[in-house]
């Protein structure tokens, strides 16, 4: 218990944003928590749902490269995308990490990549759950 991964998708150009967070519920399950909102207006929550998933891990995610940490993170982008921001907690350590564009440049550094399919894992157990 105590652990929990938060997964932000944010964009200037495009609505609704969105905020994931997956919360250990005990020693085999996890919950998942799915807020879309916009940016633009107050009280601007579209979508806030949450369920329960089995089998996941963040153990892998704690020594992923930030976009910040990366010798050339700053030569990573995009003209028209979003920004991808993750924090990971339990109760001893938190880490924060963002990631401009993640999905266009999943094939030019590995840390994109591994955003890019966390991202696509959840959004995976959420389809398996619906």
């Amino acid at each position: 218990k105590g652990e929990e991964i938060r997964i932000w998708g944010l964009s200037g150009s495009y609505d609704p944003q969105s905020l994931t967070i997956l919360s250990r519920a005990d020693t085999k399950s996890w919950d998942v928590r799915q807020v879309s909102f916009y940016q633009s207006k107050n009280d601007s929550i579209s979508k806030d749902i949450t369920m329960p998933i089995q089998s996941f891990s963040i153990d892998n995610y704690w020594n992923l490269a930030s976009q910040s940490d990366l010798a050339n993170g700053d030569e990573y982008g995009c003209l028209d995308g979003g920004d991808v921001f993750i924090e990971i907690v339990n109760a001893s350590k938190y880490r924060f990490m963002w990631y401009r564009c993640p999905d266009i440049n999943e094939k030019k550094d590995s840390a994109f990549y591994h955003v890019t399919e966390l991202r696509r894992k959840v959004a995976r157990l959420v389809r398996e759950r619906s």
